[in-house]
């Protein structure tokens, strides 16, 4: 018995056309991370993509934040089999009359830890302080692009919320897809794990040697040391220690592994949720042209939960939020920006043409 494999069956979406735009690399040099504590780069690239017709003058901008230890240059690489990046699908949607043409910066805000989460630390540096004070205005005058919306996936969906609510007079818009939220569901379960590794290892220090020395074999939220990696680089965006730059505390003691609640609130002070429940993010949320949140109904860290209780939050203050679930985990976010890119284009004012055919 012989059989054909149905290549009429390949589908653009997963088989991705060459860009029609082009991507534009800079080397920007950051003057706020200058000196940062753990002496992590100044200069770093920033990749940007020009849409097919390559003007750029009044087109809307979108900042894409990357996730825990992903960098801007992710979103720009060739994707991996049977997927697209998210560069090439705006290129696609454009193509395609479904999405209007739109400029994509994304800037790297990786530190020694794996991530800032787009905070300013005196633990890690100002990283809220690079993105809107020093990369959005130099995109925006080498580009002369028009209003913006920001956009992400994981700390990079944190970020676009954090981001916005922060500077609503900056940007217009924002996405979140399984964006870090109601942190009692995304990072206490981590705790336990983060903990035991940190204490087989020796402390906090005898982990970062091994981890900063040489290659890791299991990169994965499987290997536990990785999980108190990860909750080490979010102690040091939420709980630093202000008189002690490069310093933070780790919200469980090293000794009991019971919560600290002095430094557990610092971090609840952070949580989406918990911003837009004080006055000052509420206002922010509703300067807000538009807020989509999502997140996968089997997402591994319950951030579906965390998308539906931060909807929930706007709801109870009388502003709408849009919330999707999707059924799929929390890697599953690609095809999701198919959904999410044209929304935020239509609310910043620039709706899909007419469908090409």
């Amino acid at each position: 018995m012989s059989w054909k494999v149905p290549i009429e069956a390949r589908s653009d979406t997963v088989f991705p056309a060459p860009l029609k735009g082009r991507i534009d690399r800079h080397r920007f040099r950051s003057q706020v991370l200058d000196g940062n504590p753990w002496n992590d780069p100044v200069e770093r690239e920033l990749p940007v993509y020009v849409p097919p017709s390559g003007t750029t003058e009044g087109r809307p901008l979108l900042l894409l934040l990357s996730g825990y230890t992903g960098s801007g240059w992710l979103h720009f690489q060739r994707p991996r089999f049977l997927s697209n990046s998210i560069v090439g699908r705006l290129d696609r949607l454009i193509a395609h009359g479904t999405a209007a043409e739109a400029v994509i910066a994304s800037p790297d805000c990786v530190t020694t830890l794996g991530g800032s989460q787009y905070r300013n630390s005196t633990a890690t540096g100002r990283y809220e302080d690079y993105v809107i004070d020093e990369v959005l205005p130099f995109v925006r005058e080498h580009y002369r692009t028009g209003p913006t919306a920001v956009l992400g996936t994981s700390s990079g969906g944190y970020g676009a919320l954090h981001l916005a609510l922060r500077h609503p007079d900056q940007l217009r818009a924002a996405g979140s897809n399984a964006g870090d939220a109601f942190f009692e569901y995304c990072y206490l379960p981590d705790f336990p794990p983060a903990f035991r590794a940190i204490r087989r290892a020796g402390g906090p220090e005898e982990l970062l040697r091994r981890l900063l020395g040489g290659p890791v074999s299991d990169f994965s939220p499987r290997n536990t040391q990785i999980q108190a990696l990860e909750i080490m680089a979010y102690a040091s965006s939420y709980s630093p220690i202000p008189d002690d730059p490069g310093r933070f505390d780790l919200p469980f003691d090293l000794e009991s592994g019971q919560l600290r609640p002095e430094i557990w609130s610092r971090w609840l002070e952070c949580d989406p949720v918990r911003m837009i429940g004080t006055n000052p993010y509420r206002a922010a949320l509703r300067k807000l042209a538009y807020v989509y949140v999502d997140g996968g109904l089997r997402d591994e860290y319950g951030l579906d939960l965390g998308a539906r209780i931060f909807a929930a939050e706007a709801a109870r203050g009388g502003d709408r939020v849009d919330f999707e679930e999707f059924d799929g985990v929390h890697w599953d976010s690609g095809p999701r920006y198919d959904v999410m890119i044209p929304r935020l284009l239509t609310a910043l004012g620039f709706p899909a043409p007419v469908a090409l055919k």
